[in-house]
């Protein structure tokens, strides 16, 4: 009975695994928000970041960014995340070569993104730093379903990004342009990351996100602990 009863707990716990949240001030600095004021008159709140949903199973990252705007109604946004996974080398630039300064800290990896609803939905490329940036994975999966409702959804395999269970990814996430823009918003900070196009985005503190391995996981451990336990009864 006792045994039942593990069982059935370990069976609850088997569902998908909880996410986290980081939330951003959304909005211009003219009501409180972060996204520069001359951004916003220009009508560029899709590329105003609201939040952004992490979470991760055994083989994959997820990440959804919530924009302040439809998604559909552009071709042109850019969204990055910028992680660094505690490995070295690592550099204080990035594989696009955006004008963004991580105010002292470095990165290993850089996700970049872009939405186009005039034909590829969503498109993505993942640059990896060893001595110099190069292109080394793609995309593991998209969801372009929630564009008009400003999610940007997508997913990248641990393995591209050199991380795994117990891991900890320091990063940020921008939303920028073309060329040689900045970051136009940055997760990592609270106010205004740049007031124009020609000026160099400042990153705040990088956040946190520890892979954790699913709810899924700790139940197949533990289903074998159990059946390691009855074998040696």
């Amino acid at each position: 009975m006792r045994q039942i009863l593990m069982a059935a707990a370990i069976a609850a716990l088997a569902g998908g695994a909880s996410a986290d949240v980081f939330n951003d001030n959304s909005g211009s600095t003219n009501d409180g928000g972060d996204l520069d004021a001359f951004f916003a008159d220009q009508g560029f709140n899709h590329l105003d970041i609201v939040s952004v949903t992490i979470t991760n199973d055994a083989t994959n990252l997820y990440v959804d960014i919530q924009l302040n705007a439809d998604l559909d109604a552009t071709a042109w946004g850019k969204y990055a995340l910028a992680l660094n996974n505690g490995s070295s080398p690592s550099d204080a630039g990035n594989g696009w070569g955006r004008n963004i300064d991580w105010a002292g800290q470095t990165i290993t990896h850089w996700v970049a993104t872009w939405a186009d609803d005039g034909g590829t939905g969503i498109g993505g490329q993942v640059w990896s730093f060893n001595g110099g940036w190069s292109e080394t994975g793609s995309l593991a999966g998209t969801d372009d379903s929630q564009h008009a409702a400003g999610h940007q959804i997508f997913t990248v395999a641990l393995a591209d990004l050199g991380l795994g269970f117990g891991d900890v990814m320091l990063f940020d996430v921008v939303s920028t342009g073309g060329g040689n823009d900045p970051g136009v918003d940055h997760l990592s900070r609270a106010d205004a990351a740049t007031n124009d196009w020609g000026t160099t985005s400042v990153a705040g503190n990088f956040l946190a996100y520890t892979i954790v391995p699913a709810p899924s996981a700790f139940a197949l451990l533990g289903l074998g602990g159990l059946a390691a336990a009855r074998r040696r009864r």
